[in-house]
């Protein structure tokens, strides 16, 4: 054996151990169903802009990111439900960076506008912002 092969040998042996060790990273984060699942210490944290993290909604409740439920709890889904979306619920903090995505005042992460959860309520009130912007029901930018 020359040091040429040994190398290589070396290299696929590191290159098997790396893959083989995050399958099994990867099996400990996701489920069959292709979805990420996060450990339990970091599922409670919500993942979005500090734009949101303390944002008002529609409705004129503050966000509060340590009293949130995960979107599975509340069958949060992308599209909406019987003409009931996200950009039109008392709940729904409208985009502020521009992304066409909001959050929510009872739901963790990012909340896509044509979204829709179990505790959807229609927003009553005002239908533009103080900015002068709609804000409920909108169309998603970009077909989302």
């Amino acid at each position: 054996m020359t040091f040429r092969n040994s190398s290589a040998l070396d290299r696929r042996t590191v290159l098997a151990l790396v893959g083989s060790g995050s399958a099994a990273v990867a099996g400990c984060l996701g489920g069959d169903d292709g979805t990420e699942t996060l450990p339990a210490t970091e599922a409670s944290t919500d993942q979005v802009p500090d734009a949101y993290r303390t944002a008002t909604s529609l409705n004129g409740n503050q966000r509060d990111p340590d009293s949130l439920a995960a979107k599975s709890d509340l069958s949060y889904q992308p599209e909406p439900k019987d003409g009931q979306q996200c950009s039109g619920c008392a709940y729904y903090v409208p985009d502020k960076n521009g992304d066409g995505v909001g959050a929510c005042t009872i739901v963790e992460g990012m909340i896509e506008p044509t979204g829709y959860c179990t505790s959807y309520v229609a927003h009553e009130g005002s239908t533009t912002g103080t900015d002068g912007n709609a804000l409920a029901p909108v169309d998603a930018p970009g077909g989302r």
